[in-house]
């Protein structure tokens, strides 16, 4: 779990970190930008204020230079000063008028105007303009102002040919407050995601390692021959990756079962079915060695052990053609032939048993059908149906043979009276090995491979067999293409 939690933390530590960098860069660099762009607007307005207002009064003062009034002359610099006070107050700006080698004149801000005459401004301010006629920056004017603004400044020209300064500033630290509380804002959220993050990857990996762990201990179980271990299923929702897993490796544990199941009743089944004939044979044989049989009576005993030798045979041949059919060593051989011929000889071949039961035949077949398909495996596929039928049909029971063309398959159905199959059994019949309930027949003669044979012969042609018991008769159909073909791996 550990490295499971380490991966999936760093990983989404990782996205949420870059993402919020790049989103915090962003939106810092859209706000700063908007900031600069309104204080510069606000510092142009200001400075053009500011710039006319100066020209206008020191114009003013030239054109009465003649006038000896000082009292005149002092009620226009007040007006000129306080017009200067009410557009610093105006715009919260403090503003500077300098001649153009820098030496201050006055200062205006919300308190007031202010004669200077031994400030300077700043060297490296007054060469920022470069020999143009504007100058943008941010300084604290040469200690003038207690913190760092945004300087503007212009330079104008009187109308006697002289040049003046004119600067207006505006505080730089609420731009850079808003910038730091932006970052603070966006470390916390960072954080506290981060910390959400966490508490979410715990729980995911908890729940996702939970049912990985479970599956894990079914598996040392399965090593260690257990295979009743089951993973119990998540409480998520159907169709979540890890419900799927669980069930598909359930179905899996119920697939493994099963064929240890089948392993074993294969044990069973091949060992009772070799025993019983073997005894036979061994008992009748001994008994002529021994003279215990007549030579009267031996040729009857010694037909009954005919008899049990070909039904030896029979399962061997049923058991070497499932090996083959289960491992694609026998390749399906399509060839062209017409299959209700083939249906007729193999009624033909049944006609002693058919007989010795007084069986009512019934045949509904057309006169000729053409198939592409292998000769050998669907002879055997349709003996396989109609040896089972006369196997279970009572006596003077009825056996129907129904076959048709349609939409281009081939559909085979075979029925007949005498018992039905249990509804608890009819999904296992197609099993290798399973012979369900042999009270039917009265005997354990069969070998359980004949229609696992069937179904196998008919799905390698692309088709489906199915089954169905109920009022007292059974029947079993089978579908193939007209021009059935090898699967690939058949060839």
């Amino acid at each position: 779990m550990k490295n499971l939690f380490a991966k999936h933390f760093i990983a989404n530590a990782v996205i949420i970190v870059l993402s919020f960098v790049v989103l915090g860069c962003s939106f810092l660099y859209q706000v700063n930008r908007f900031a600069v762009a309104e204080k510069h607007s606000v510092l142009e307005t200001t400075l053009k204020q500011a710039v006319d207002s100066t020209v206008s009064y020191i114009e003013l003062r030239m054109d009465m230079q003649d006038i000896t009034n000082q009292d005149t002359v002092n009620r226009l610099f007040k007006l000129y000063t306080t017009n200067m006070s009410q557009i610093a107050a105006d715009s919260d700006s403090t503003m500077f008028v300098c001649q153009e080698d820098g030496v201050l004149l006055l200062v205006a801000n919300s308190d007031g105007c202010y004669s200077q005459q031994t400030g300077v401004i700043p060297t490296g301010i007054i060469n920022g303009f470069n020999g143009s006629d504007s100058y943008y920056g941010v300084s604290t004017m040469g200690g003038y102002l207690g913190s760092s603004a945004f300087v503007m400044g212009s330079k104008t020209t009187i109308k006697d040919g002289s040049s003046l300064l004119v600067f207006a500033t505006l505080p730089a630290t609420t731009t850079l407050s808003l910038f730091s509380r932006l970052s603070q804002y966006f470390v916390m959220m960072t954080v506290l995601v981060l910390i959400l993050t966490l508490i979410v990857t715990i729980i995911v990996v908890r729940q996702t390692v939970k049912p990985m762990r479970q599956i894990a201990l079914a598996s040392k179980s399965f090593a260690k021959g257990n295979y009743s271990a089951r993973v119990p299923m998540p409480k998520f929702k159907h169709g979540s990756e890890l419900y799927e897993l669980a069930a598909a490796f359930n179905n899996m544990a119920d697939a493994f079962e099963n064929v240890e199941m089948t392993r074993r009743g294969l044990v069973a089944n091949v060992a009772h079915d070799l025993r019983t004939p073997m005894t036979t044979i061994a008992g009748f044989v001994d008994g002529i060695l021994d003279g215990t049989i007549k030579p009267d009576r031996q040729e009857y005993y010694l037909r009954i052990v005919s008899d049990e030798v070909k039904r030896l045979s029979r399962m061997a041949s049923s058991i070497l053609e499932m090996s083959r059919l289960e491992s694609g060593e026998k390749a399906l051989n399509p060839v062209l032939y017409d299959i209700t011929e083939t249906v007729r000889r193999i009624i033909i071949s049944f006609e002693q048993k058919i007989a010795q039961k007084n069986i009512e035949l019934e045949i509904d077949i057309p006169d000729r059908i053409n198939i592409t398909a292998d000769h050998d495996a669907m002879f055997q596929a349709v003996y396989n149906l109609m040896d089972n039928a006369l196997k279970f049909v009572e006596q003077n029971g009825k056996i129907i043979i129904y076959m048709s063309e349609h939409n281009g398959e081939l559909q085979f159905n075979i029925i007949n009276t005498g018992g039905e199959i249990a509804k608890e059994d009819i999904k296992f019949i197609f099993d290798r090995f399973y012979k369900g309930d042999q009270s039917r027949t009265g005997s354990g003669s069969g070998s359980g491979l004949g229609l696992y044979i069937v179904k196998t012969v008919v799905n390698r042609h692309g088709g489906d067999v199915f089954a169905k018991s109920e009022n007292n008769r059974t029947e079993f159909c089978f579908r193939i293409p007209i021009k059935a073909e090898a699967t690939q791996e058949n060839r």
